[in-house]
């Protein structure tokens, strides 16, 4: 390593709580909720009827739907991380630039699908009736099918990553190294973390880094619906972790970018710094396919890697931005991660910004990235909304409601994945 420590001085950011760093710290400092009845599908008969939808009347221009919209939305949140940190859009290849992002799953546009049926059926035909003891005609493969569906193929190209990124890179101006992070609801922080680790190792003097995805989708919906993982309950209350009555999450959608920069080159451009990215910390639990570790094992492992990396204890950390999904099980399992590092006295403050949000799945810890960031700025402790209940299972001390923290120094940041994926950041306060 080069010793150089990494700051954070551009952050954009697009979410249900609204447009733009200013629109969401007003919302945080309000504890306002961003989760609405759906609006982007008639829901007649769906069993999810809410979501965390971006507030489109609010966009200066319509976003292009479906699998098109998470690169929309990661270029709103890349201009304005852009313009913050006083670098111009579309400048020069730079190679010492790079660019770490994590993009969700494409969706599947079933209004063209709808179009398309019956040459689909043509296309995709196994095999025709044929005479006796000639040969079946051969089935085609996917590649062949999308050959003979162009309009299927331009699509699914356009939401490649291998096609997204050199978009995203050109508009950067990001000419050196350049990575994909994909590690389920922990890919944001694991590709923040990335981009410190670049800064650190002299890899790069700038990096680009965050996170988009858009899965209030139909399709994206039931695959969670069949894992009984989505809440049934009214947009005001569906989410609430920590909370005993909690029954499951409910899906957002929303980009956000940090641009991470060497402090020594920050300094030699007069770059402000909004904040030091301190601590990086992630782990596996190879626990379930989907599950996690039901005492936390890997997000405690995370969190003390985070605290390493950043040289603190934990009486350090001011706030906590849980990952807290508002699921029975992945909230008990945060809690018993977050007890075995800080005791079972400790009183550090922990919310999950999700329960304003939803969960922004391949976006959400980037999200909550920028939310922690905003949070250490303006001294103010997010709330976690419709906490009514303690949960003997979760003994934290949870922030009901927005409160001003004016001795906030440093935060962590949680994002834990499917599979016990887990990725942690610290971020501390500048001078």
């Amino acid at each position: 390593m080069t010793g150089d420590t990494c700051v954070i001085t551009g952050a954009g950011i697009i979410s249900p709580l609204g447009r733009g760093l200013a629109a969401t710290r007003q919302a945080l400092a309000r504890g306002q909720s961003g989760i609405v009845a759906i609006s982007r599908f008639d829901t007649a008969g769906f069993p999810v009827g809410c979501a965390g939808e971006v507030p489109e009347p609010n966009l200066d221009a319509p976003i292009p739907r479906d699998h098109r919209r998470p690169e929309a939305l990661a270029r709103i949140a890349l201009e304005e991380a852009l313009a913050t940190a006083g670098l111009a859009p579309d400048s020069a290849p730079d190679p010492r630039r790079a660019l770490s992002f994590a993009l969700g799953k494409p969706t599947l546009d079933l209004e063209l699908l709808a179009r398309q049926r019956s040459r689909w059926a043509r296309t995709s035909r196994i095999s025709r009736i044929s005479p006796p003891m000639s040969p079946p005609e051969p089935a085609r493969t996917p590649a062949e099918v999308l050959q003979a569906l162009p309009e299927l193929q331009r699509q699914r190209e356009q939401a490649d990553a291998a096609a997204v990124l050199p978009r995203l890179a050109a508009r950067a101006g990001a000419g050196g190294e350049r990575y994909s992070s994909y590690t389920a609801c922990a890919s944001g922080n694991d590709a923040i973390g990335l981009g410190k680790r670049l800064i650190e190792r002299g890899h790069a003097d700038v990096v680009i880094a965050g996170a988009s995805d858009c899965q209030v989708h139909p399709l994206s919906l039931l695959e969670f619906e069949l894992l009984s993982a989505l809440s049934h309950e009214p947009a005001a209350t569906a989410c609430r972790p920590f909370d005993r009555q909690r029954t499951g999450f409910v899906v957002g959608e929303g980009a956000a970018v940090l641009v991470l920069e060497a402090a020594a080159h920050a300094q030699r451009r007069h770059a402000p710094v909004l904040a030091h990215l301190a601590g990086y910390g992630s782990s596996l639990d190879s626990y379930g396919l989907t599950k996690c570790h039901p005492q936390g094992r890997g997000a405690a492992l995370a969190m003390a890697a985070a605290l390493a990396d950043a040289g603190l204890d934990p009486s350090a950390i001011g706030y906590i931005n849980a990952h807290g999904t508002g699921t029975v099980l992945n909230d008990a399992a945060e809690a018993a991660a977050i007890t075995h590092i800080w005791g079972a006295a400790a009183q550090v403050p922990v919310s999950s910004t999700k329960s304003a949000t939803g969960h922004l799945l391949t976006a959400a810890s980037a999200v909550e990235a920028v939310f922690t960031l905003l949070c250490l700025q303006d001294h103010l402790l997010p709330a976690n909304l419709n906490f009514r209940h303690s949960d003997p299972d979760c003994t934290l001390n949870i922030v009901a409601a927005p409160t001003p923290a004016p001795a906030l120094l440093a935060a962590m940041s949680n994002g834990f994945g499917f599979g016990g994926q887990n990725a942690c950041l610290i971020l501390r306060r500048a001078a």
